[in-house]
Formats: structure tokens, sequence, C-alpha cells
């Protein structure tokens, strides 16, 4: 991963002046107050390191949800019968490769993607640097000016200056441990998505590069969760593996923290391959970008809509390509009437 540019932050202009060093002193944190989620064992997890759990974690999502969504398809329970987006019989009928041609398909794209991350991960002794050897209550008081700034930016110089002696080190404590990782991690979700959708609609607006890669994925008509990395394996290397690692550079992300968009990641693209319309599952509770969304994708009459994925729906709202439920219902609708009066 790339180190945080704080020198070329350090350069740009600020608001707090020599002047401002009591109001500095009196926000700047000086003992570590840490969150739950943080720790100094040198491993999250004692059997492995953190540089191969972040390789780990995802894989492990992928299979586990997999199955258990594999699972619930052979069960056939009443409930999610009932939410199912196609009947079952259609999994065989419309599909065009087996469940096991998909399974190979996804063991080589998982080795792929390993294999990536071990050329390009950064190596044990940087992520011991950057996870435990970091000195947080130094590289909070680099933070504490742009505090500062921000705050006399967003609320003026007296309201700003009453604010923060006010709140004191929280709230350079809670910029640091919360607020910038969590828009480091929307950021992430931002860049995977117009990474993909462009790559995406290219494979689609394209015939030479549908055929030749993105045709393979659209030979499961009717989606299921093992099918999520049904790829041909360069578009899943380019697609998925590599446009996740891109996102966690570009964003400056610790390899926990990578670690935790990984998994993500590979929780959402399962999820959104389930076949299932479940109103609690988180995936589909936060993002209209979903099961349901998506698998209007794999219809003949969806096939050049609904490109953005994995998280948000704003690039096909913005560009013209979204198509909602009841636009798909329509659309489904007057096929059928038109075969109808044909036939007739």
């Amino acid at each position: 991963m790339l180190l945080f540019p704080s020198r070329l932050i350090d350069a740009l202009p600020s608001f707090v002046s020599t002047n401002d060093t009591s109001l500095l002193a009196a926000i700047t944190p000086t003992e570590l107050s840490a969150p739950w989620y943080h720790t100094s064992r040198p491993h999250l997890l004692s059997f492995i390191s953190d540089r191969y759990l972040s390789l780990a974690a995802p894989v492990l999502t992928y299979w586990i949800l997999s199955t258990v969504f594999h699972l619930i398809d052979e069960a056939e329970l009443p409930y999610f019968e009932r939410n199912r987006i196609h009947p079952p019989e259609e999994l065989k009928s419309r599909n065009k490769v087996t469940f096991w041609e998909v399974i190979r398909a996804v063991v080589v794209q998982h080795i792929i993607q390993t294999s990536l991350g071990l050329l390009f991960l950064e190596s044990e002794e940087s992520v011991l640097e950057t996870e435990i050897r970091t000195d947080h209550i130094a590289a909070m008081g680099r933070l504490a000016p742009r505090v500062v700034d921000v705050a006399f930016l967003l609320l003026g110089r007296n309201v700003g200056e009453r604010a923060l002696l006010s709140l004191g080190p929280a709230v350079v404590s809670w910029a640091y441990w919360w607020a910038i990782p969590f828009v480091q991690m929307i950021l992430g979700f931002f860049f995977i998505d117009t990474y993909e959708y462009w790559l995406h609609r290219a494979m689609h607006t394209y015939p030479t590069l549908y055929k030749a890669f993105h045709s393979h994925h659209h030979r499961l008509y009717v989606p299921y969760a093992f099918g999520a990395l049904y790829n041909q394996w360069f578009e899943g290397l380019l697609l998925d593996s590599l446009g996740a690692l891109l996102a966690a550079t570009a964003t400056f992300m610790t390899v926990r923290q990578a670690t935790l968009l990984f998994t993500i990641a590979s929780w959402k693209t399962v999820d959104d391959h389930c076949g299932y319309r479940l109103w609690w599952d988180p995936c589909q509770m936060f993002f209209a970008n979903n099961a349901d969304y998506h698998d209007i994708h794999h219809q003949h009459y969806g096939l050049k809509y609904n490109y953005a994925q994995p998280f948000f729906t704003n690039w096909d709202y913005l560009l013209g390509t979204q198509m909602t439920r009841e636009q798909a219902e329509e659309f489904r609708s007057r096929a059928s009437a038109k075969a109808k009066a044909k036939a007739e």
C-alpha cells in the first residue's frame, strides 16, 4: 500500500497561526485512548500474519457465504422460496454452465487473486511498521491543525474555536480513529464502483471484449452465490482482483483496513448473486445495488443496463443506464403481450 502523503498535507496553507499554539495544545491528545477495534498485538489473529489474513479473509468469506446460500437453495425452505427471484427449476433450464464448471472457475479465480496479493501487498515488516510501531500520539498531533482548519472553515473562527475548546482532545481522537478511516472506506467503495462500472460497460459495449471475456459470466441467466466470481480468468483478474487492490492503494489504507475492504467486497459480490430478495440482509438493506438490482442485468432485456457494481447505483443513475424492477416488469409485460398478439 502507499503511505499516506502526510508531508504533502503538512505543506498546505493553514488557518492556524503561531498564536494558536494554546488551542492546538488544548485539543491534541496526550494519552493513547484507542477505540475497541485497535490492538497493539503484532497480528490480529495469533495463528496468521496480517498480510496473509488480508489474502485469506475474502476467500474464506466467499466460500462460507456461498455455501450457506447453496444449502438454502438445496433445502428449499418456505420462507426463502417465497423470496426467490427465480424459481429453482430455472437454475438448470436457463443457465448455460454446470455447477462444477462454476466451482472450477472460482477456484482458478481465487488462485490468481491470491497470487496477485502475494506480489503486491507489502511485506510483513512493513505491516508491523504501519500497524504496530506507529506513534499514534504524534500522528494526532500532526492532525490537530487540520482539524482546526476544518472547524474554522465550517463554523467560522470564533464559533469554531469555542467548539474545539469545549470538545477538547476528543474531537481530534474521533477524527483520527473514526472519521478518516470511514472516509477512506467510502472512497474505496466509490473507487471500486467507478473502476468496475467503466470496465464492465466497456465489456458490454464492444462485441470483441464481450465475446472474449464477459460472455462467460453471462452464461448464468439465473445468478446464484457461487457464480459471483464465475468469470473468464483474465477478466476476473482485471475487474475484481485488481480493482480492489487499486482501491486500497489509492485510498492509502493500511493492511488491516484493506482486509476489511476486501472482505466486504467479497461478501457483497456473493450477496449480489444470491438470488433472493431479503429485506433484513445488510447488503440489501443498506445498498440499492443489491441482488434484485443485479439480477436485472443478467436477463436478456437488462444486458445494457445496471452495469454498476458492487456498492452504489450512482453511475447508472447519472449516465442513464439504470433499469428498475418496475421498468423490467413493464418490459416483460410488453414483450409477452407482443408475443401473444403475434401468435394469434
